[in-house]
């Protein structure tokens, strides 16, 4: 199987031209995707998410641009019955140099279809990353191009042999990692990261609060946490589209003991995600 599998504007081809927007000015949004046998797991949540962000650039009609995109991208998913992971991309597409849009602009839309990673259950150590997410609430919560703070702070957790880094923000409350939404446990209390100045919004950080962990018994707070706070649960956990639900071993020198949690809320996220794919 290739390693990859690539449409732009819903036709087969790998490559785009170096006007791109997306390319220069990282002008556009873009969505991460589970499908299994042709099927994409959670579509109009990916769907909803896109048109936020589209909005937020001022793109014209952000939601019928977002469904028409993710028309041809399920036409193309189905085609090869695809298995594994899917990223689509958005961009407002060619223009002239400089930063702002051309009046005139044709949004490009890029599928790249990747086979399924090799999944682990294992607990991930992490240290805390010395980059800061920037506080930018116009933009808070939303998956765009630019995503250099994650870059850094994934360099600094690959130099440090960590599996992952946490990420506070510019007044040191806990974000994320550079993967994924955190969630701390204490007792039948959870609390995950409010992400109304910077973050993303996980779609499976969505169906935990919403759902999965409701159903667990759990009660959810969205708030601001500090590492002390984090310090003080019973389990951390961190969620993500492509791996879901992972538990955290250590954070530094901080240790948290071995449980089933994190088994019992991946399959409890399992369970919400089957329920959503097609939709």
């Amino acid at each position: 199987m290739p390693s990859a599998r690539e449409w732009v504007d819903g036709e087969a081809q790998g490559s785009i031209p170096l006007d791109d927007r997306g390319l220069n000015y990282a002008d556009g949004a873009f969505e991460t995707m589970s499908c299994l046998n042709g099927e994409i797991a959670c579509r109009s949540l990916h769907s909803d998410r896109l048109a936020l962000a589209l909005g937020a650039l001022h793109f014209s009609d952000p939601k019928g641009l977002a469904q028409r995109c993710f028309d041809d991208m399920r036409r193309c998913v189905e085609s090869v019955q695809h298995s594994g992971t899917a990223r689509l991309t958005v961009t407002r597409g060619s223009g002239p140099r400089g930063y702002t849009p051309p009046e005139s602009v044709s949004p490009r839309h890029i599928l790249t279809l990747f086979p399924p990673l090799e999944m682990t259950s294992s607990a991930q150590i992490c240290g805390i990353a010395h980059t800061r997410w920037a506080h930018q609430p116009q933009l808070a919560g939303l998956k765009l191009l630019a995503r250099t703070e994650q870059v850094l702070a994934a360099q600094e957790a690959a130099a440090q042999q960590w599996d992952d880094a946490l990420m506070l923000d510019a007044q040191d409350h806990v974000i994320s990692t550079t993967r994924g939404n955190i969630f701390a446990f204490f007792g039948s209390q959870c609390v995950t990261p409010e992400l109304s100045q910077c973050g993303i919004a996980g779609t499976r950080r969505q169906l935990l609060i919403e759902s999965v962990l409701p159903e667990l018994n759990y009660s959810v707070n969205e708030q601001r946490m500090t590492l002390k706070t984090l310090r003080e649960a019973d389990s951390v956990l961190i969620s993500n589209t492509v791996r879901g639900v992972v538990a955290i071993s250590r954070i530094e020198d901080q240790h948290y003991p071995e449980c089933t949690l994190s088994e019992r809320v991946q399959d409890g996220l399992i369970k919400q995600v089957v329920s959503w794919v097609a939709r």
